[in-house]
């Protein structure tokens, strides 16, 4: 029987656990999904496999109760329970939760009548299916079993109590009363009613556990430093004034991860976003098509539909592509703009007119435009002066 009871316990230890982990990898999957470090198409696995994980742990959290349920009855047939007690109803509440459109979390006052001890009332909470519902109404007689390690409180089945039934029940009025609990122990991982350390512990699992779960996506994704960054720069949304991938740090690895994806392959843009990085690059396998690419940290997310653009004059090779040269030209446009205000900074090649006598040349320069697209500077790819507009 002590086997057994510790095989219980290790059991609801283990439920638990996952529960916390699993909790902690929805919501930090739901996170990343929002900060851009998950593929779209992942939102239909998310949603589908939160709810059914939801369902998966409700199915095995009720299965436990039904069973623990069917076992206490058939000790009390059998007169071996000595926690089962007759009781009667005081009032019915219900706590404003469904569980599976099967339960109703319900809350009931009762007055319990123990075989050798004084009566006392106490109000429960637990989950009662439709059918237990109907048999319930104030003054009914019910049984109540008294959990063994947690005195005063335990569950109420709508079956008639077993054995004598005090003559005075439907009127007596208890003197000893336990109040109301909201079991916030129920989902601390060690103890039912744990002490401070016990509860310290538990909290410190529960902690790591989340914890896990919650970093696991970005552990995948290899967007862990990414997010290290996001809070990093997160006060500055709150003064209106975020910069995102300008932000040094930030910049400095946007580049590096853009030139580790473009790799020997010709480009036809590469440009800087505030949380993303656009590219348009050449495919392998199809010489002069362009496949354009988002980035966000070190997810890359590309699209399935290439085009070809209509002058391949266009490419140029990250040769064309430096960093010193992008961060003089944004350390220049802070000077006379907000960094803040910049909508992206990148690298195209296009028409430039050069002197003496005007004629069309083509260079790979660095473009700057402002929210809006009113507002835009250009500076010399290879030096990073800017250029006098023409």
């Amino acid at each position: 029987m002590q086997t057994t009871q510790k095989l219980e316990r290790f059991g609801i230890f283990c439920y638990k656990a996952l529960v916390w982990l699993f909790l902690g990898v929805v919501i930090g999957s739901f996170v990343a999904q929002i900060q851009g470090f998950m593929p779209i198409w992942f939102i239909a696995v998310h949603v589908l496999g939160a709810i059914g994980l939801g369902w998966l742990f409700s199915v095995l959290l009720f299965r436990y109760i039904d069973r623990k349920r069917a076992r206490a009855l058939a000790q009390d047939r059998a007169h071996a329970s000595s926690y089962a007690a007759p009781a009667r109803i005081d009032s019915i509440q219900f706590g404003g939760v469904r569980m599976m459109e099967t339960r109703e979390l319900t809350i009931i006052q009762v007055t319990v009548f123990p075989r050798s001890n004084a009566p006392y009332q106490t109000t429960v909470r637990q989950f009662m299916t439709a059918e237990d519902l109907d048999q319930l109404q104030e003054g009914a007689l019910v049984t109540f079993y008294e959990d063994p390690h947690d005195r005063g409180y335990g569950r109420v089945f709508p079956t008639l109590p077993v054995g004598e039934i005090p003559a005075d029940m439907e009127t007596y009025q208890a003197d000893t009363v336990y109040p109301e609990r909201r079991r916030t122990g129920l989902w601390l991982l060690v103890g039912r009613n744990p002490n401070r350390i016990a509860r310290s512990v538990s909290f410190i699992l529960i902690f790591a556990l989340f914890g896990f779960g919650f970093f696991s996506p970005y552990v995948v994704t290899g967007n862990v430093d990414w997010l290290r960054l996001r809070m990093k720069y997160f006060p500055q949304k709150l003064i209106f004034q975020d910069k995102g991938n300008f932000n040094p740090e930030a910049f400095n690895k946007a580049y590096d991860k853009a030139i580790a994806y473009i790799g020997d392959r010709r480009i036809e843009s590469l440009l800087f976003y505030k949380d993303f990085t656009a590219v348009k690059v050449e495919q392998t396998d199809k010489a002069g098509h362009v496949r354009s690419a988002t980035i966000r940290g070190n997810s890359v997310e590309a699209y399935f539909m290439p085009s070809s653009p209509d002058d391949h004059d266009r490419f140029f090779t990250v040769d064309s592509v430096r960093y010193d040269v992008l961060k003089k030209a944004l350390d220049d446009a802070a000077r006379d703009y907000d960094i803040e205000d910049i909508m992206y900074i990148g690298f195209r090649k296009d028409v430039r007119w050069s002197m003496p006598g005007p004629r069309r040349e083509r260079h790979v320069d660095v473009h700057i435009v402002f929210e809006g697209g009113e507002t835009s500077l250009d500076y010399n790819g290879e030096t990073g002066e800017r250029l006098l507009p023409m």
